[in-house]
């Protein structure tokens, strides 16, 4: 694959995200899930940049630097919405969840550091400060991607009656965030720390997701019931056992 399609697959990816963040606005959904809006926005707005110049540029490199720093804290912003979008009604379960992350990515990320740093003396001079950043941000995304993980194995195990809006929304950022993942990893598994064609379709890959997001959004015409009081036995016990997990940690964080 050319240079030019893969500036033309970033353009696309753009483009994907920008309608589907039109369609989070047009159906009134931002002020539910600000944090996937401005997960859209933020790669309209760096895919666009980077699309605008040569890969070997300085311009690149530099919106690629400020692009990568700022997805971190996108990232762990969606995934803490996230969190709270499945479990509105278990508190304690989402408090915990919640700090368990920021715990999780801290930790692996001081652990990267520290076996980078250990391993990587001297063999990479001049490029140190952006293999570290690489580094990080390999953490960050395999954290974040066991956590999102987790998150789809819970609603697919419990009967949580979400919204459509809410699976839709959890389902595809999910889609392209394990994918970016998965990149990551087979890049991190290269010679040269980074497969063209394996980025590229990833790219496109992510373009898809963003356009079937934006597809699927529906108008929220009538709130989705919090609670559902007529069970099948085998429903009301798995809610019985979040509800006595949400208690437990909810006593212990009180403390």
């Amino acid at each position: 694959m050319y240079p030019g399609f893969f500036a033309g697959a970033e353009y696309l990816e753009a483009i994907a995200a920008s309608v589907a963040a039109a369609q989070l606005l047009r159906l009134s959904l931002a002020k539910k899930q600000p944090a996937l809006l401005t997960f859209l926005l933020s790669t309209a707005v760096f895919y666009v940049a980077l699309a605008s110049f040569p890969q070997a540029s300085m311009a690149y490199f530099w919106v690629y630097l400020v692009s990568l720093i700022l997805s971190w804290v996108v990232s762990v912003y969606v995934v803490r919405e996230m969190f709270e979008l499945a479990l509105v009604n278990y508190p304690g379960i989402r408090t915990a969840g919640r700090w368990t992350m920021y715990a999780a990515t801290g930790i692996s990320v001081v652990v990267s550091l520290a076996i980078t740093v250990f391993f990587g003396k001297g063999g990479y001079h001049g490029h140190s400060g952006l293999f570290y950043l690489e580094s990080v941000n390999r953490s960050v995304l395999f954290t974040l991607a066991a956590v999102i993980a987790s998150i789809l194995v819970l609603l697919s195990r419990y009967p949580l009656h979400l919204h459509k809006n809410t699976y839709v929304s959890t389902s595809f950022f999910s889609a392209v965030f394990l994918s970016e993942a998965a990149e990551m990893l087979v890049d991190s598994l290269s010679l040269h720390l980074n497969v063209a064609w394996v980025d590229q379709t990833q790219i496109l890959f992510a373009a898809v997701c963003l356009a079937g997001w934006a597809l699927m959004l529906r108008p929220e015409t009538t709130v989705a019931p919090a609670r559902v009081s007529f069970e099948n036995p085998a429903e009301q016990e798995l809610l019985q056992q979040l509800e006595s997990f949400n208690a437990l940690l909810a006593r212990v964080g009180r403390r």
